[in-house]
């Protein structure tokens, strides 16, 4: 306490001598300015390896926005590129299916020589032939049979075409039931394409927040070297206080403490900043020495949400809730097919042989017409066989199952949009609080060096303030980095991230 009371003495006859005798106040004012100018040139010399307080961290590098990121990814992330080669199996596989009522021609054909007892005997064939397979289940095929033989001089030559035709009336017959596998191939293709919506739209969320972990950085390093800035500041203020005999020698030690603290955070700043970038750019495909710079605004613009018509926007947009719907259908296309498998197995055919075959040597000839048509029907009814019942039951539980799962995706949807709605909304709340927060904590800290500069104030409260302001800015910046991240969330909950940022599935 005594010490105390002779420190305010002091300070109460200094103002007194500085009001009764100006001209000694000039001095004073001379002396504390030639002390501060070596105090500065005396400063520690960490501060030589301290980023300037004026560097800004977007100064250098190639300007990157969240567009341009993003079509950087769209055209070299590695996942995205796989997506697209494994498009090229799955379209291939629907042509197959849809190929299923295409007339498939084939020739076979051969040529023999052999010797028996003596008698050399040559032959050849070519058959062309054709099958099809028609929508009610019906199979056409036809086989042209063109031989030519020759035993010791005997020449026999036949031209005979035979025409099939089976059409099953139970099971295997029907429209819908010979239909089922090219319209379950054509679900399946439609499948494919929301799995690849749904692929981009994640890896380009991905990207997105890597983009915003890197503008987040960048940012975080810009108040660190601001800090840095304001905390030499407030030691050059000391200096001039204890020059001027305002304050004791010991009271400088924890501002310079603060200084040194201050300078750890840019170093660790510029860690993270790296490691951001890094990210990025790994997630971009592109070379990992490139040196790129977040540029977009952190002031971001309120969206208004809607829960009712983002709902309804999710159900219509969503590639897992429109793709289990496309499950359902094949399923119920599997019940289809597996009622049919319990018929009897009922059916009728025709064939026929047209043609003529011509035998000629040894100085005879002989040629003979061939014409036979046969039809007919054949049955096959099984009395005890539950293996027909299988599949019903299989297809069955797999269509209820799938049903259950899709009313799953759906409230699983709706619980997501749900959060996400209310997460924006609070987030916007915290972002406006944290812009007031770090507004005050600001004139706070003027407004206290003011009062320590006219002794009105101490320097722990003037450190306090700083303590608050550098809280206020951090939470700031992490309230408009989370407001921008969720809404990006809701895009991917919603999505709609394809057609937020225009993006055309080149399919």
């Amino acid at each position: 306490m005594g010490a105390q009371r002779k420190r305010w003495l002091g300070l109460a006859l200094a103002m007194m001598l500085a009001t009764a005798f100006p001209h000694l106040s000039a001095a004073a004012q001379e002396a504390r300015s030639k002390s501060t100018v070596k105090a500065r040139r005396a400063s520690p010399p960490s501060a030589a390896l301290t980023p300037a307080v004026e560097t800004d961290p977007r100064a250098a590098g190639t300007s990157l926005t969240v567009a341009d990121a993003i079509a950087i990814a769209m055209r070299d992330n590695r996942t995205i590129r796989s997506a697209y080669i494994d498009r090229i199996a799955q379209k291939f596989d629907l042509r197959v299916a849809e190929d299923r009522f295409t007339p498939h021609v084939s020739i076979n054909g051969g040529a023999t020589r052999q010797q028996i007892a003596g008698i050399n005997t040559t032959s050849a064939e070519i058959t062309p032939t054709a099958t099809a397979l028609l929508p009610t289940g019906a199979t056409f095929g036809l086989a042209w049979a063109n031989q030519m033989s020759d035993t010791a001089g005997i020449v026999t030559r036949s031209s005979i075409a035979e025409l099939t035709l089976s059409q099953p009336l139970l099971r295997g017959g029907g429209i819908d039931v010979n239909m089922a596998p090219v319209r379950a191939a054509r679900l399946t293709e439609k499948i494919n394409r929301l799995r690849l919506k749904a692929t981009i739209s994640e890896t380009i969320g991905q990207v997105i927040f890597a983009y915003r972990a890197l503008l987040q950085a960048q940012e975080e390093l810009k108040l660190a070297q601001t800090s840095v800035g304001r905390a030499q500041e407030l030691v050059d203020i000391n200096r001039t206080l204890i020059t001027a005999g305002r304050m004791a020698e010991v009271d400088i030690v924890q501002t310079e403490a603060d200084l040194e603290n201050q300078r750890i955070r840019v170093l660790e700043a510029t860690k993270t900043l790296d490691s951001a970038r890094l990210q990025l750019l790994n997630l971009l495909s592109i070379d990992l020495g490139a040196a790129i710079v977040a540029r977009e605004s952190t002031d971001p613009a309120r969206i208004a949400t809607s829960l009712s018509r983002l709902m309804q926007i999710a159900l219509a947009q969503r590639p897992d809730y429109l793709g289990q719907v496309l499950v359902v259908e094949q399923n119920k296309l599997g019940i289809v097919v597996a009622q049919n498998e319990r018929l009897w197995d009922l059916s009728v055919f025709a064939s026929g042989r047209f043609g003529r075959e011509t035998t000629t040597g040894g100085g005879t000839f002989a040629a003979e017409r061939i014409s036979d048509v046969t039809v007919g029907a054949a049955f096959s009814v099984p009395l005890n066989d539950l293996r027909r019942e299988q599949p019903f039951v299989q297809a069955t539980s797999t269509l209820q199952t799938s049903e259950l799962q899709l009313a799953s995706i759906r409230q699983g949807a709706e619980l997501q949009v749900r959060g996400s709605v209310t997460d924006v909304d609070i987030r916007w709340r915290q972002l406006e609080v944290a812009r007031r927060a770090r507004q005050l904590a600001s004139r706070a800290v003027d407004i206290e060096k003011e009062k320590l500069k006219a002794g009105r104030s101490a320097n722990f409260q003037v450190r306090g303030l700083e303590n608050d302001l550098r809280s206020a800015e951090s939470q700031q910046l992490g309230a408009m980095i989370g407001y921008l991240n969720a809404l990006t969330l809701l895009d991917i909950q919603l999505g709609t991230t394809l057609e937020t940022w225009h993006i055309a599935l080149k399919d």
